[in-house]
């Protein structure tokens, strides 16, 4: 055997062993079939290439010309079927009318190779060498056959640029073994002797490089596991032992040795079937666990990513938490987007605005200068009223629906110049570009614009899904946004309209307190007869007048004191003093009114025990005026206590009456503005303002005050205060004047005109 019989024989033995071995042991969703049938055809192309040239008769070298280009043509068929099921995942014959059709066409063309059409003759020149006459279809032919070789090569490559781990490895060495065998199979067996004159020996190169595409597939199978090389190797193993022990019994030379050997070959029989079902078993469990495996990394990949997505969407959520502004919230969201996705530049946000559509901001990055300067900083003037069809942003809007493209004009052109669009594309290397619609529910708020690095084939679905997370907490924040924006403006109109109110209370005040200082006076000097004699009928009616007058006098006052304390405009003078002299002239003042009603008005405390402290004296002495009346007000019987105490550094006065008591549901509106219990058998009522305006210089204090009550069991109003050593440099909420160094407490006993008690007496 030469040389070249011996190459013929083993790439012809290793084609038909790739054959059988795709058919029995391949994987049919990977092609397998398909690939072993390109096998047998290059097996079987080798064998015609090679006898093609050697043949004696003359009259059977066309038939095998022939033969060699209709194999040809079904070595490039099985070899697009075969990556075109890579690509795709599913056999070209699951597409019925495309696959008949196809069939049909190379079928036809195959068939065709036996006649003129595709090889006009074969001429024989100096007896070894032939020169083959191409009919009019051999373009057709050729064409075929370049297209096949041209798509199976690119779905191969895009199919290797898709894969991962063991299989990648797989279609390295089988798309490269293939590349170059096909190349050099065609450049001389095809293309050269179209153009030049060649020797048998170049045609040859062509069976000869079927070596590349046989040594890449062999290290494709031992090292990377294209199929199951053990078990293969196990059942070659096997039946070669069965092979030989079976020439042992047929060359046995008595009974009993033919006997044993059958014995032998039984049991070798017997042994080889468990042999290669346990290295099944072995293989099976090795796949098991290599699935398990490679799904636990998958799994942990997917944890992971999903883990980074959670963590990308709690800062997002987070910017928008902490960031009240609409303009440096939305800017900070946007300008982290490209930091948490890799696949992702950026992003453009566009904001609906009466009607109009209008863009807002964009993600700040390398390119965001360049972009400014081609399209300009003032972005928000690009803003227009909301049309189908305008562009893919209004569609997305309009359409409730998520858009798609490769090309960013179709989403900003208009407004932008496509030639503009082009150059921002090609500048931040935009392969895939996606629009998501903004709505608080039925509203339209905008639409967010999401531009990707890489193509829509390498995006994961989580990604897409991360854009319309990002989109919903974009859309929350736009929400919250306004919201603020709105209560922020209706708080200013309101501070605005209360600013407005407390001016005009300052105002009304002290121009309403000149008048009545002097109605007042007037009435005082009549009651008390300076003006001569009055009668009793005429008395009654000043004295009724009077009074009115002393209760609007005190009304203006609590008045200009609410404008003074919401102003911050409250002037206070700390002196130190003791709350016991505080209390007794206080008791002093409001006697009458509490002999008026037959009620008693008493101080329990020792003053020893009563310890000085640093106070405005007129605050606090206002703020147990206003609780020893409301208390005399609401009794009506029994009496008032005044009572005092300090505890861990804290001065306590508490106003205990025996009146009617306050409801826990009435307890909640003391101590506010304008505030009053309703009380139907009170013959006055208070204008709500002395328990807020003493809850406010208590605080000023840094006291604090509250009621305990129980309805019919009297109430306990208590105010406490801490005990200062020094005056306080500076107050909160106050003008705070030089300390008295020497205050002077005075027992006010402010009694109304002598006519006005005699009147009180005898209404009794």
């Amino acid at each position: 055997m030469s040389t070249e019989q011996a190459i013929l024989t083993l790439i012809v033995t290793i084609c038909v062993f790739l054959s059988l071995v795709s058919f029995f042991r391949g994987d049919p969703q990977r092609g397998s079939r398909s690939f072993g049938l390109m096998s047998l055809a290059a097996g079987l192309w080798a064998l015609i290439t090679f006898f093609e040239e050697e043949a004696i008769q003359f009259h059977v070298k066309p038939l095998l010309v022939s033969l060699d280009f209709s194999l040809a043509l079904a070595i490039s068929t099985f070899f697009f079927t075969f990556s075109y099921h890579l690509v795709f995942r599913k056999s070209l014959l699951e597409k019925k009318w495309l696959a008949a059709s196809y069939v049909t066409g190379v079928t036809g063309i195959a068939l065709l190779c036996f006649t003129p059409l595709v090889i006009s003759g074969v001429r024989d020149i100096n007896g070894s060498n032939i020169d083959i006459d191409t009919g009019n279809l051999f373009t057709l032919y050729a064409s075929v056959l370049a297209l096949n070789f041209l798509t199976g090569i690119y779905f191969l490559v895009r199919t290797y640029l898709r894969s991962k781990g063991q299989e990648r490895s797989q279609l390295m060495y089988v798309t490269l073994g293939l590349f170059i065998s096909i190349t050099i199979a065609l450049a001389t067996n095809l293309i050269l002797p179209e153009i030049l004159q060649v020797s048998s020996i170049v045609l040859r190169i062509g069976i000869y490089s079927m070596i590349f595409f046989l040594a890449s597939t062999t290290i494709a199978i031992t090292r990377h596991g294209l199929f199951d090389i053990k078990v293969l190797a196990t059942q070659l193993f096997v039946a070669l032992l069965l092979l030989a022990m079976l020439g042992r019994a047929l060359t046995a030379r008595g009974t009993l040795d033919l006997v044993f050997e059958l014995f032998l070959l039984i049991l070798s029989s017997i042994f080889g079937y468990f042999l290669v079902k346990s290295v099944q078993s072995e293989i099976a469990r090795r796949r098991e666990i290599e699935k398990l495996a490679q799904e636990r990394i998958e799994t942990l990949k997917e944890l992971e990513q999903r883990n980074k997505n959670l963590a990308a969407l709690q800062k997002v959520s987070k910017l928008v938490l902490n960031q009240i502004e609409m303009k440096p919230m939305i800017q900070a969201i946007l300008d982290e987007i490209p930091k948490q996705f890799e696949s992702c530049n950026g992003a453009l946000l566009n904001l609906v605005h009466g009607g109009h559509l209008a863009a807002y901001a964009i993600s700040s990055n390398e390119f965001t200068k360049k972009i400014y300067g081609m399209v300009g900083s003032d972005i928000e003037r690009y803003s227009y009223p909301i049309k189908k069809g305008f562009n893919l942003l209004h569609d997305t809007l309009i359409d409730k629906q998520i858009k798609e493209s490769t090309r960013v004009s179709d989403f900003i052109c208009p407004p932008i110049a496509k030639p503009i669009a082009a150059t921002i594309q090609g500048l931040m290397g935009m392969k895939y570009i996606i629009s998501v619609p903004l709505f608080a529910g039925k509203e339209p708020l905008g639409v967010m614009m999401f531009v990707y690095r890489v193509p829509k084939e390498q995006l994961l679905d989580k990604d897409v899904e991360m854009a319309v997370a990002i989109s919903d907490e974009t859309s929350l924040a736009i929400q919250r946004a306004y919201a603020f924006q709105q209560l922020k403006d209706a708080n200013e109109y309101l501070a605005d309209l209360d600013k407005l109110k407390d001016e005009f209370i300052s105002i009304a005040s002290h121009e309403l307190n000149t008048p009545l200082a002097a109605v007042e006076g007037y009435l005082s000097m009549i009651l008390d007869e300076n003006m001569g004699k009055v009668d009793d009928k005429a008395r009654m009616y000043l004295t009724r007048a009077y009074d009115s007058s002393k209760r609007l006098a005190e009304l203006i006052l609590d008045l200009l004191n609410v404008s003074r304390i919401e102003q911050g405009r409250v002037k206070m003078k700390f002196a130190k003093v003791n709350l016991y002299d505080l209390a007794e002239s206080v008791l002093h003042e409001l006697q009458v009114k509490a002999d008026a009603k037959k009620l008693g008005l008493k101080l329990d405390a020792n003053k020893a025990k009563v310890p000085e402290t640093w106070c405005d004296p007129d605050r606090i002495r206002e703020v147990i005026v206003n609780l020893v009346g409301n208390a005399i007000k609401y009794s009506d019987k029994g009496g008032i206590t005044i009572r005092l105490s300090s505890e861990a550094g804290r001065l306590r006065c508490e106003v205990i009456d025996t009146g009617r008591g306050i409801s826990e549901a009435d307890q909640k509106k003391l101590f506010q503005k304008f505030s009053q219990v309703k009380r139907e058998i009170d013959e006055h009522q208070g204008t709500g303002l002395g328990l807020y305006i003493s809850k406010n210089f208590v605080e000023l204090h840094k006291g604090r005050i509250w009621v305990e009550s129980e309805e019919g069991k009297g109430s306990d109003f208590i105010f406490e205060l801490p005990i200062l050593a020094e005056a306080p440099e500076k107050i909160d909420g106050a003008i705070l004047e030089g300390p008295l160094s020497a205050p002077k407490i005075v027992l006010r006993d402010k009694r109304p005109p002598a006519a006005v008690t005699a009147s009180a007496r005898k209404a009794e």
